[in-house]
């Protein structure tokens, strides 16, 4: 199995998505079809799996309405992806890379690296959990 081969067998599937989102975006020609491509491959991806990268979300309180915290988090985040993307995919198109090969090379970097940030934040995620559960069982239980 090549190095090309292992990463692309280790990209989660929803990055897949996003990834090919952007390419699709580069490809098209009005700034209205590249945002509801943005858009659509980001709530295709988000059931897949939560996006690695984020670039602004807001997170409601706890004693906020359930449906705000299942929502909101989504619509924010989203928001902003696509405009970081819009963003980005715009510019490509402008640059002197022949729209195709930009269109893969962009998609092909966001879709690794959402992995790759996902991946990290999983990392993390996991060692503040072991901290905290080795924290909890060093306390003495108070009654």
């Amino acid at each position: 199995m090549t190095a090309v081969s292992r990463v692309l067998a280790q990209v989660r599937p929803g990055s897949a998505v996003r990834g090919a989102g952007v390419a699709l975006a580069c490809l098209s020609p009005g700034l209205l079809g590249r945002a509801r491509a943005l858009a659509a491959a980001y709530v295709v991806g988000w059931p897949l799996d939560k996006p690695g990268l984020q670039f602004f979300t807001i997170v409601p309180d706890e004693d906020e309405d359930p449906w705000k915290r299942t929502v909101v988090p989504i619509v924010t985040s989203g928001a902003s992806w696509t405009a970081v993307m819009l963003t980005a995919s715009s510019a490509i198109r402008r640059s002197r890379i022949p729209t195709p090969v930009a269109a893969l090379l962009l998609g092909g970097v966001v879709a690794l690296g959402d992995t790759l940030a996902a991946d990290m934040f999983g990392r993390m995620k996991a060692k503040a959990q072991a901290a905290a559960a080795e924290r909890d069982a060093e306390e003495p239980a108070t009654c």
